[in-house]
């Protein structure tokens, strides 16, 4: 391969690994009064040599349908919103306000792992 070649191979992948979608976390702790949960994402991450944990998120929403499971230990999926929820209430349309895109602290717990 050129070097060319490597370059572009590297810079899409790097590009595929910043873009968060959807995860496997595991629920650390819960708030029932706020319905937000902190959660520690379970895929590790790596740079040129060397594997690591990805940070807690915090202050993260759990929908409706997921949270009579959520308790700590308990393992969940978390989706990404495409761009910042800060200006998100109610069921009107919004400006997010930011240039955020596929943020991990733009977090959703969507369900309950049980497998």
């Amino acid at each position: 391969m050129t070097k060319q070649t490597n370059f572009y191979d590297a810079l899409i992948k790097n590009i595929k690994h910043s873009i968060h979608t959807l995860a496997p976390a595991r629920i650390v702790s819960y708030d029932a009064g706020t319905k937000t949960a902190s959660v520690k994402p379970l895929f590790m991450t790596a740079d040129e040599d060397t594997l690591y944990e990805q940070p807690l998120i915090e202050a993260v929403p759990v929908l409706k349908h997921a949270q009579t499971d959520i308790a700590p230990g308990v393992v969940v999926f978390v989706a990404f919103a495409e761009r910042a929820l800060d200006n998100l209430s109610g069921n009107k349309p919004f400006d997010p306000d930011s240039s955020r895109t596929h943020d991990m602290t733009d977090a959703v717990v969507m369900g309950v792992w049980d497998g």
